[in-house]
């Protein structure tokens, strides 16, 4: 059974999301199309539940109260991850451990424009620096996320060349096929 969101915490992280929210004027306008769209997130390890409602051009969060929603996924933490950050989130969804109820087209919308925000750090440091400093601050913030988004595009492409490579703990994607194709001759010769 899942245990219920502390209110603090789930108030904290909608106000989070939201504020994120108001710095992408565009992400917010496409949030808005979603309008009336609930969505049920269930995650199995930790057990948690909670919906994810969209109202207006913001996001609510709540317990899960059993009320419909228009989808839901439930899965562990591990497998929602792989799917918040695969290139291909629908390939993950129909190929993953997530069981999916509903409408998945929305869901898939929401993910993307959560994904696909493009803060303007330098309107809220300008308010507080002023325009110059924050102008600096917001270019220094972007190299910076720039820098980390990189690093972690090596890291990723490393890993894999360790895990493939290196320690061939994994085999290559065409060692794997030819692996697959041999198991299907010898199912056919079976047959």
């Amino acid at each position: 059974m899942a245990l219920p969101f502390p209110a603090p915490a789930l108030g904290a992280l909608e106000a989070l999301v939201n504020r994120t929210l108001e710095l992408d004027p565009a992400a917010r306008e496409q949030l808005g199309k979603l309008n009336g769209k609930r969505f049920r997130i269930e995650c199995t390890q930790p057990a948690i539940s909670l919906i994810v409602a969209v109202e207006q051009q913001s996001i609510r969060l709540s317990d899960d109260d059993g009320s419909p929603c228009d989808s839901g996924v439930k899965g562990k933490f591990t497998e929602f991850s792989r799917v918040a950050t695969a290139k291909d989130p629908a390939a993950e969804l129909i190929n993953g451990n997530v069981q999916v109820s509903g409408d998945t087209g929305p869901m898939l919308q929401l993910r993307s424009i959560l994904m696909s925000l493009d803060i303007d750090w330098e309107a809220p440091l300008a308010r507080v620096f002023g325009d110059v400093v924050g102008h600096q601050l917001g270019k220094g913030l972007r190299a910076g996320l720039s820098f980390a988004r990189d690093g972690l595009k090596r890291l990723h492409r490393q890993a894999n060349e360790f895990l493939v490579e290196e320690s061939q703990l994994v085999p290559h994607p065409r060692e794997a096929e030819d692996f697959y194709q041999q198991i299907e001759q010898i199912a056919q010769r079976t047959e």
